[in-house]
């Protein structure tokens, strides 16, 4: 059989160890060995010599219940691959001249399979606000910065990304396909899209789509708890979005890499 990028040939053992990474970066704190063993239907006696060389590496460091989250060394990889992107520097310069205008915490995130990967966030400087973490997962249907990054999805294509369905993760995610697929359409005309405590209660977010050469490529968000979040302050955050992505795709429109390559 030759060997394409269609059908590409997998080594098991570290296809287990980047299935363990990613499972435990996606829930820190959250799963033991018998957890892990269950989740990815790998018996402990395979599992458990990995965990334990991951740990002794410090990729994964074990908590006092036994549970496991992700090491320093893991944080340092990760680390390595955005300095390389010296662009992020720039981006994070320009929301947190947002923040500074509307004291509201400044998302810039990609697609990353189905969900929304966090890159740089600036937080609020007011005590009550988002709590988000870069480096951070969330279904994408389920926030503005997500639904901005599928702006560019057929219907069809959107229910192959979530062949399970879309699962609510507050009582305000929507769930519906045909529903997510209008919110899309409009937004396509307007530029931005919205989330009213679809992913956390309390939060209401608005985000606009960061292109490259006409395609969907990142998206910016400004968060807002919904006792701060009136008319005037959406007309301004719509300003400042729309000033910060005239920027950033400017920067983006001079790059030599691929921005795509953040994109799993």
């Amino acid at each position: 059989m030759t060997i394409t990028q269609e059908h590409p040939i997998h080594h098991r053992t570290t296809s287990r160890i980047l299935d363990i990474l990613e499972l435990v970066a996606a829930s820190p704190n959250e799963y033991t060995l018998s957890d892990i063993s269950q989740k990815l239907d790998v018996p402990k006696s395979s599992i458990s010599p990995i965990l334990q060389e991951l740990t002794c590496r410090n990729f994964l460091v074990i908590n006092e219940t036994q549970k496991y989250m992700i090491g320093l060394a893991a944080y340092n990889v990760g680390s390595s691959f955005l300095q390389q992107f010296h662009f992020l520097d720039e981006v994070e310069r320009i929301l947190a001249n947002m923040t500074n205008v509307c004291n509201e915490a400044t998302h810039f995130s990609v697609l990353s399979g189905g969900d929304v990967l966090y890159l740089k966030k600036v937080n609020s400087p007011e005590p009550i606000r988002m709590i988000s973490y870069i480096g951070n997962r969330i279904p994408a249907y389920a926030t503005a910065l997500g639904k901005a990054l599928l702006l560019d999805y057929t219907l069809p294509q959107l229910k192959r990304l979530y062949s399970d369905g879309l699962k609510k993760v507050t009582p305000n995610t929507i769930d519906d396909f045909d529903v997510l697929y209008k919110q899309i359409e409009k937004a396509r005309t307007e530029g931005f899209t919205y989330e009213s405590e679809e992913s956390n209660k309390f939060i209401r977010c608005i985000a606009v789509p960061v292109r490259k050469n006409g395609k969907v490529v990142a998206a910016m968000s400004v968060a807002t708890p919904t006792f701060r979040y009136d008319e005037k302050k959406e007309d301004l955050i719509k300003v400042l979005l729309a000033d910060a992505n005239r920027k950033v795709e400017d920067i983006i429109a001079n790059l030599d890499i691929n921005i795509q390559d953040f994109m799993a």
